[in-house]
């Protein structure tokens, strides 16, 4: 049991390692604005894709989730998403998706955004990161998440806490664990919810 939760560390501290190196690379120059099929109105087909699925989040299949993941997944294989702002807006659908990979593939998408210098992904990077730990059954470290299961209260557990310093959450542009437990507490009072994002999103 020792082992295997020393390895699971191991792993988990090596993805981390990955992304900050990537976060800390030299912005590799001015983005030159949006390369995925500019079309109606200057927006690239990232941007329209995005748009709709912002407007239409009912969390189902049937929202068409799995056809705006299928639609950029094509733009990605074909070299049409160049820009870090699309990977941006490629890593929001991925990070909407069903399953661990589309989870996992939104995190790879968030840190290629950074890497492009699109630093509004920061706070992608670790929200993908946790949302993809969630769902393997293993705790989150950033402390972005919040659900419930049925009827029960809503948390943010499975939860390591202790694994970040609130200095490095800061980094990533997430709040304090402090200010996580106090929309936590907002959110079971009945109150709306408050973003864990602290760097502006544009």
């Amino acid at each position: 049991m020792g082992e295997r939760k020393m390895t699971r560390d191991i792993w988990l501290t090596a993805l981390i390692l990955i992304a900050l190196i990537l976060l800390a690379s030299p912005i590799r120059g001015k983005q030159n604005g949006i390369t995925a099929q500019t079309g109606e109105k200057g927006k690239s087909a990232l941007r329209r894709i995005y748009d709709e699925d912002q407007k239409d989040r009912t969390g189902t299949e049937i929202s068409g989730d799995g056809k705006r993941r299928e639609q950029v997944r094509q733009l990605i294989g074909e070299g049409k998403v160049q820009s870090g702002e699309d990977y941006y807006y490629a890593a929001f659908i991925f990070q909407h998706g069903q399953t661990p990979p589309d989870y996992l593939y939104a995190h790879v998408l968030a840190v290629t955004a950074v890497s492009k210098g699109f630093n509004s992904g920061i706070w992608l990077c670790a929200a993908t990161l946790d949302r993809y730990l969630q769902s393997i059954k293993q705790p989150q470290v950033f402390g972005t998440q919040f659900g419930s299961v049925g009827d029960g209260p809503t948390t943010q557990d499975p939860y390591d806490k202790e694994m970040l310093s609130d200095r490095l959450r800061a980094t990533w542009c997430v709040v304090s664990s402090a200010t996580q437990s106090q929309i936590l507490d907002d959110v079971r009072a009945g109150k709306e919810f408050r973003s864990t994002r602290t760097c502006s999103a544009n």
